[in-house]
């Protein structure tokens, strides 16, 4: 089944370029290489105003039968992945979205 494992994460302060080129270049490209992500879409959130909240958002579009094991590959993954110290560890969260009716076009 497809799923959206959708991710938030904050750059350390003053380090958002570097950390937005680190997830462009190194890390959304090691993701889409473990068994079952099939592509990554990154986002700036903004609040109602326009404003850029500092929030970083990847959906990952996924194919697995058991969402909590895809997450635990990717864990599994983590350590040989090349990581950056420009993201606030503090601030990752990770949740999944199922489909709940057709896609509209």
């Amino acid at each position: 089944m497809r799923y959206i494992l959708h991710v938030t994460s904050r750059a350390v302060a003053g380090r958002e370029a570097e950390y937005d080129r680190w997830y462009d270049e190194v890390h959304s490209v090691e993701m889409c290489r473990l068994p079952g992500i099939l592509s990554c879409t990154r986002y700036r959130e903004l609040d109602m105003t326009g404003t850029e909240t500092g929030l970083f958002v990847a959906d990952y579009e996924v194919d697995t039968n058991d969402p909590a094991a895809l997450l635990n590959s990717v864990f599994a993954a983590a350590p040989a992945m090349r990581l950056t110290d420009s993201i606030d560890m503090e601030s990752p969260r990770f949740t999944f979205l199922k489909p709940t009716g057709p896609e509209r076009i």
